[in-house]
């Protein structure tokens, strides 16, 4: 039981419910402490992250069914109850019985007795709803909690987006995104990877001349020789299309700040060959070390990793700068489900000023007629054009420059940067300001 797929996934909720980590640290430490086998730690995963997605509908409908307020349930007890909820109204492989059972058993072997009647009540009222009326669910669709979004991230959205673009928003949002993969056209063509990825069942689509969207085998990707070989890298066409709005051209030496774990590294010493050089940082030691092994992977020499403060430690001076700014992330929630839980109202005032501070000190560096890319995965004024017009105001030497023709025109805001939003453009939700230093 220790290493099953459910158990695994109840320790992870538990965990996250009682601290603020991210949910993939959480889920490494969980795996590390009990060794389960390749195919419980991919199932453990799903589970919890489509959870953690769902944790506020679930909540909805645990405090109908039960009878009682969510605030007054044990969160041991609660953990399990998602759990089997999220197996019983969503998963249709898991059956009613092999859901309850298991949420039970759950129950008895790591709380106790009171915990397990209890649980055996909720769930057993449930499955006899859902044989009655099947439809029961219809009337909580209109609360706030079904669309499983903190209320302030909810009214903010109302807000930017307006009602209809917010509801298709959250569609969005509560959807597991599709994963992408891009090869290095360099060395690839890609109907031929296409050809060889299907042979070993993964089934894609070319979603661009260097992108395949990847519908089914994903998870077989990482032990293709491709993958292995540094041919093909997991990447989101709107992260790549950040380095695209640098415009870097072979023989270019770019400063690639905030840098880790580095696949626009990638990308960018794809671009600048052999002849070119990417000085790629990071703040976390971690991350940059994660960066350097990857190096092993691609084989890729032109990148050179450092351990830097992209707010006050020195670079050399280049004619190109890629910020990709630490930021809130709301634009890659569906794809990191815990993100929408961990963040604050506060954390856009806070992330806002390192932003600048970024932008500030990393613009020193940028030789004159020289192009900066300030990008962020966040879908918020506050740390998207509002950082940018900031800085345009102290120093006047910048000015926005036009993205190339190689980023989609629907991917280009009234104001000419990169902005797409994951409900519109079908990518993750990326930023980029496209910034030239007059003099």
């Amino acid at each position: 039981m220790n290493n099953s797929a459910r158990f695994l996934a109840y320790k992870i909720i538990k965990r996250f419910d009682n601290e603020n980590s991210k949910l993939d640290q959480i889920i490494d430490k969980i795996f590390i402490k009990y060794n389960p086998e390749k195919d419980s730690k991919y199932r453990a995963k799903v589970i919890a992250n489509e959870v953690i997605r769902y944790k506020g509908r679930l909540d909805l409908m645990i405090e109908y069914i039960s009878g009682r307020s969510i605030n007054n349930i044990n969160n041991e007890i609660l953990s399990i109850l998602r759990l089997g909820f999220y197996e019983i109204t969503m998963d249709r492989l898991v059956p009613d019985y092999a859901a309850v059972d298991s949420a039970v058993k759950l129950a008895k072997d790591n709380i106790g007795l009171k915990a397990t009647s209890f649980t055996n009540a909720v769930l057993r009222n449930l499955t006899r709803k859902n044989n009655k009326d099947n439809s029961w669910t219809n009337k909580l669709k209109n609360k706030a909690e079904w669309n499983s979004l903190p209320f302030w991230i909810q009214n903010k959205w109302k807000k930017n987006l307006g009602e209809e673009a917010f509801l298709e928003m959250v569609k969005t949002m509560n959807t597991m995104p599709p994963n992408f993969i891009r090869l290095d056209t360099n060395q690839n063509n890609i109907d031929e990877v296409k050809q060889i990825l299907g042979r070993v069942g993964i089934k894609s689509k070319i979603f661009s001349s260097s992108f395949l969207k990847i519908f089914h085998g994903f998870g077989k990707i990482f032990q293709t020789d491709l993958f292995k070989n540094g041919n093909i890298s997991i990447q989101n066409p709107a992260s790549a299309a950040i380095v695209d709005c640098l415009e870097p051209i072979s023989g270019d030496t770019v400063l690639d700040v905030c840098a880790a774990p580095g696949t626009k590294s990638l990308y960018l010493a794809n671009i600048v060959g052999k002849k070119g050089l990417v000085l790629a940082s990071d703040i976390i030691p971690k991350r940059i070390n994660n960066g350097i092994l990857d190096i092993k992977r691609h084989g890729k020499q032109n990148i050179k990793w450092s351990l830097k403060d992209a707010s006050k430690d020195t670079f050399p001076m280049v004619e190109r700068i890629l910020i990709d700014a630490p930021c809130t992330g709301t634009g890659i929630i569906a794809r990191k489900p815990d993100i929408r839980w961990r963040r604050q109202p506060k954390d856009f005032e806070i992330l806002s000023k390192k932003q600048l501070e970024i932008l500030l000190h990393c613009s020193k560096f940028l030789k004159p007629n020289g192009v900066l890319v300030y990008a962020t995965c966040s879908m918020e004024p506050e740390e998207n054009w509002n950082v940018v017009e900031q800085f345009l105001k102290l120093n006047t030497n910048f000015l926005v420059d036009n993205i190339p023709s190689k980023v989609p025109k629907s991917w280009i805001d009234n104001q000419g940067a990169m902005s797409t939003l994951p409900y519109l453009h079908g990518v993750d939700g990326m930023f980029a300001a496209k910034l030239k230093r007059k003099k």
